[in-house]
């Protein structure tokens, strides 16, 4: 997460630098244009705070290299958009007022390298550890932020949400269910999902038969998690009708075709 930000902005030089002697020279403005579009659409405020949080873009020798495209590096505290999207992401994440000040004091505290940041050592090491390595040697003097740098660095860039959405459009709009059309779509995927999401809040998720019943949500087998969790209330079913009279346990020809080995 620390160095997407990063990553892209290089990206965004490096392929001015391939433009200027390519025969496609004349399109590299509607290519930037093309790029900065689609680096608005994904960018969010943690990218910006794990770009701030990380160490290593504070080094001396990193910030006086020459960045591809000949642009001059900076600082993430010194660039408008990072500040402004790790405000929004400690607005997020700070429960009151009270802690997003202490956050932001924090954060002062290790951008301006004051107390155990300013020691020749956390220099050195920002350059040869890692991010979460370096805030678990140095991030004593600020535990609030030290505990959220660790949960930010550490977090992956994956795709795998993105095809677990369009798993779940696969699921409400195929070859039997063509006649939505993409507006109605839209909706009960975003439905679908959300109701997905608030379900694991609820006791049954946590303990019962219906636990963790989207087992895999990161995978593309949502149908067959729908077909357990149906198969779950079915048994449930059954196991209440234990006890009963003959006619009462008698079981549907189509409800016993579910379970071959009942």
């Amino acid at each position: 997460m620390g160095e997407l930000y990063e990553k892209m902005d290089c990206m965004i030089g490096e392929i001015n630098d391939v433009m200027k002697n390519n025969k496609h020279h004349a399109d590299k403005e509607k290519m930037n244009e093309i790029l900065l579009s689609r680096w608005e659409k994904l960018n969010i405020p943690m990218h910006c705070l794990g770009f701030a949080l990380n160490p290593f873009f504070y080094d001396t020798n990193y910030l006086q290299s020459p960045a591809p495209g000949g642009v001059p590096r900076r600082a993430p505290n010194y660039d408008r958009e990072v500040v402004q999207g790790v405000i929004k992401a400690f607005d997020k994440i700070g429960e009151d007022e009270e802690e997003r000040r202490v956050l932001r004091q924090q954060l002062a505290t290790f951008q301006a390298k004051g107390g155990i940041f300013g020691t020749l050592s956390a220099k050195v090491d920002a350059v040869t550890m890692s991010p979460i390595s370096w805030w678990s040697t140095y991030g004593a003097e600020t535990p609030e932020l030290a505990e959220i740098v660790v949960k930010v660095l550490s977090h992956p860039i994956t795709s795998s949400s993105e095809k677990s959405v369009w798993s779940t459009y696969s699921y409400i709009h195929n070859i039997k269910r063509n006649r939505l059309n993409y507006l109605r779509v839209d909706k009960l995927v975003f439905m679908h999902t959300n109701i997905r999401l608030i379900s694991r809040f609820t006791a049954s998720y946590k303990d019962g038969p219906y636990r963790k019943c989207d087992f895999n949500p990161e995978t593309t087998y949502l149908d067959d998690s729908a077909t357990r969790l149906e198969d779950s209330r079915w048994r449930e079913g059954l196991d209440s009708l234990e006890g009963g009279d003959d006619d009462a346990n008698k079981i549907p020809e189509s409800k016993r075709q579910r379970f071959p080995d009942s």
